[in-house]
């Protein structure tokens, strides 16, 4: 794969979302504040989530996010445990497509992808799905052939009790409050997914079903099919794009090629003033927005909105 090829897969989810008439909607919000908290390891190769300054990102989007999906709503205050255990977080996609192109080691993408999963949703369902669309996509940006056994060979070893031992710290509620069976109904799940990657269609893993047909050509009706089409059928695709968002994937490519010093990377003391404490014209330092300046304040319907300009573009945020 060429430097171009990995950066098509990053722009075509932006302008996907572009096209449906989001202008940047929360799924690619999500995809640039997951992409500004990736981090290169110093003490292994790989390329992982600072987590502080990633949910510090959250919160702040929080405040000028366009649209959103009731998982990461969730997220605030108390978590309700029906919402975690049950609901999809449909923005998943835009946060697992920064990790498996900033990394070469597929285990990092996975345990990445494990504890980005849980922050909104213990679905299991959900997470098995996704654990095999990001391998997925691991496989086809290495060009490798026989992807369905080598799905299976993976999710065949997919330990629950490596997987607790790792990851139950990373849920949002204790395992023990889980209404169910939860170490019973892990392996079901996980029999569900190796059926369905045997040929039994059984209606559980509707986008993992999409991205398999775009490999036979078919075309695709999910937002992660159309945006895995594009990267594979439409090499000569352009791009109406901001140059910022042009500018993400070659940051990811140079991640990936560990190009960039971690130590300009890390936020050494985290300056987070209250936006709504400024005033129109004031300009401000904030650690994660850097300089930046307010254009507009008012209170409408009960609603306090503030525009704020920086080097990167505006964003309006409301209270």
């Amino acid at each position: 794969m060429t430097k171009m090829s990995f950066e098509r897969l990053l722009l075509n989810l932006f302008q996907e979302d572009y096209n449906e008439g989001k202008r940047y909607g929360y799924i690619s919000q999500l995809s640039i504040i997951t992409t500004k908290s990736l981090i290169p390891m110093m003490n292994e190769e790989g390329v992982r989530i600072d987590y502080t300054r990633f949910l510090e990102e959250f919160k702040l989007w929080l405040n000028y996010r366009i649209g959103g999906n009731s998982s990461l709503l969730n997220t605030q205050g108390r978590v309700n445990p029906s919402l975690y255990w049950n609901d999809k977080d449909d923005s998943i996609i835009s946060r697992i497509i920064p990790l498996v192109l900033a990394n070469q080691r597929y285990e990092i993408i996975e345990e990445e992808t494990i504890r980005n999963i849980l922050f909104t949703s213990g679905n299991l369902q959900f997470l098995f799905e996704t654990i095999a669309i990001v391998h997925l996509l691991y496989l086809v940006l290495r060009d490798e052939d026989n992807i369905i056994e080598k799905l299976k060979e993976n999710i065949i070893g997919f330990s629950q009790t490596n997987y607790m031992d790792k990851y139950k710290k990373h849920y949002r509620i204790e395992i023990e409050n889980y209404s169910g069976n939860f170490k019973v109904e892990f392996e079901r799940e996980k029999i569900h997914l190796l059926n369905f990657l045997n040929g039994i269609i059984n209606n559980r893993y509707l986008s993992l079903e999409d991205i398999l047909k775009v490999l036979d050509k078919e075309e695709s009706k999910t937002l992660i099919g159309k945006v895995l089409y594009d990267f594979l059928y439409d090499s000569n695709k352009e791009y109406n794009l901001p140059r910022f968002y042009i500018n993400l994937g070659e940051y990811i490519i140079s991640l990936r090629k560990s190009r960039i010093d971690p130590d300009k990377l890390k936020i050494k003391e985290y300056i987070l003033p209250d936006i709504f404490n400024f005033n129109e014209g004031d300009v401000f330092f904030h650690s994660l927005l850097k300089e930046a300046k307010v254009i507009k304040k008012e209170v409408k319907d009960d609603t306090l909105t503030s525009l704020i300009q920086t080097k990167t573009g505006m964003y309006l945020f409301k209270r």
